[in-house]
């Protein structure tokens, strides 16, 4: 008896050394920075609320805003709190619709231009290479992936020109 349970206690310290046991992967959400709280105002928009959860923006009524990780989407459920990686959606009391995201200098500029047909990448939180807060209408995206990976370098859209 005392063989086996000998060798069962190998068996386990062998398993550790090769197998170490894993720990919870958790992910520090970014505060809003003081550009968004800025903009929130300006768009005049409160955060959606615990029954308009998992709505997509198209079904939620204008002034209000959350986060999802299907940016662009016109369906885009929205929720309450941040996520990791996830990007912001205003929806205006007009109808009109936001991601919102950071970009450096230039990729804001291309934004900010009329014209379409450029390609650019927007993060949802600030680094050092992205710290520039920008807003891209859904009017101007012409074309976009379905979705944001949580693990992805940020979010590449086409935007036509603006009118």
């Amino acid at each position: 008896m005392t063989n086996m349970n000998t060798n069962q206690e190998e068996r386990t310290q062998k398993s550790e050394r090769y197998n170490p046991p894993m720990s919870r992967v958790t992910y520090a959400n970014t505060p809003a920075t003081l550009d968004q709280e800025t903009l929130r105002s300006i768009h005049g928009v409160r955060v959606v609320t615990a029954v308009e959860e998992g709505m997509g923006v198209n079904a939620l009524p204008g002034g209000i805003y959350g986060f999802t990780y299907s940016p662009a989407l016109p369906n885009a459920p929205l929720w309450a709190a941040r996520r990791y990686r996830s990007y912001e959606t205003h929806k205006l009391a007009n109808g009109e619709v936001f991601v919102i995201g950071f970009a450096d200098v230039e990729t804001v500029a291309k934004v900010e231009s009329t014209a379409g047909g450029q390609t650019v990448r927007i993060h949802p939180e600030p680094d050092p290479s992205a710290n520039v807060l920008v807003k891209i209408p859904y009017s101007r995206i012409s074309h976009h992936r379905q979705y944001a990976a949580p693990n992805q370098h940020g979010f590449t859209v086409t935007l036509q020109s603006s009118k």
